[in-house]
């Protein structure tokens, strides 16, 4: 286990347009451990990093991700509106911050979204990916998603996104996942006493850096921030 590892969520999206190379980027100058990602797929099968199935907050085109094929997707650009043409960034492809992670020694938390829930083929395309790399899970809130990535792989570590009315959290531990994700507002009872007694791993998003429990708390072994740099300073 690799403990109170920092994940920059989305890359340093708080200074970075998410899901980009700038910010995954900035999160290595920032001091991260490691990079959270999402990742969807799109009509011809290609796998991008983007949070959303739809386009519209981020590029304001109203288009399913899965209606799209690549070539399509890789015209849009993202970031702030009215600005997107002359200073927006691609949506890069999985295999290439695959790639990124492996050449700066990141370790790396891939969501599986929803246009890849269920889908077999794909998971074994990520896991190919992956292969090699030291640290890396994969996670989802689709309980059966991450079912399909044991029965594929037990080596791969799996991660279940929960939230309060997604689980039985009187009985967590009977989940077959490695780990849980869980946002900071669940880190109190009686949620925390079921996170701890689960006996998984623990990671915590929505941290900022600023939270008062952060040097009391143990258990949680992983940190999903938007400020890397902020709470790598706060954990040390």
């Amino acid at each position: 286990m690799f403990d109170n590892q920092v994940f920059a969520h989305r890359g340093a999206s708080a200074s970075h347009v998410e899901n980009t190379m700038s910010a995954f980027k900035a999160a290595v100058k920032k001091g991260a451990d490691g990079i959270e990602l999402d990742v969807q797929k799109t009509k011809d099968g290609n796998l991008f990093v983007i949070h959303d199935d739809n386009l519209h907050r981020l590029t304001s085109v109203d288009q399913q991700i899965d209606q799209l094929t690549a070539t399509e997707l890789q015209r849009m650009k993202v970031g702030k509106s009215g600005s997107r043409w002359i200073y927006g960034h691609p949506i890069p492809l999985l295999f290439d911050v695959v790639a990124f992670c492996r050449e700066h020694n990141l370790a790396l938390n891939i969501e599986l979204k929803q246009t890849v829930y269920g889908q077999r083929e794909v998971i074994q395309r990520i896991l190919d990916y992956v292969d090699g790399l030291e640290n890396v899970h994969l996670s989802s809130f689709d309980y059966e998603t991450m079912r399909l990535v044991r029965e594929e792989s037990t080596a791969m570590e799996t991660a279940l996104l929960v939230k309060k009315k997604t689980v039985d959290w009187s009985n967590l531990s009977s989940y077959d996942v490695d780990a849980l994700h869980f946002h900071k507002r669940l880190w109190k009872e009686p949620y925390r006493t079921a996170l701890i007694e689960s006996g998984k791993t623990l990671r915590m998003y929505g941290v900022t850096g600023e939270e008062p429990f952060l040097s009391n708390s143990p258990e949680v072994t992983g940190w999903i921030t938007d400020y890397p740099k902020r709470l790598r300073k706060k954990l040390k």
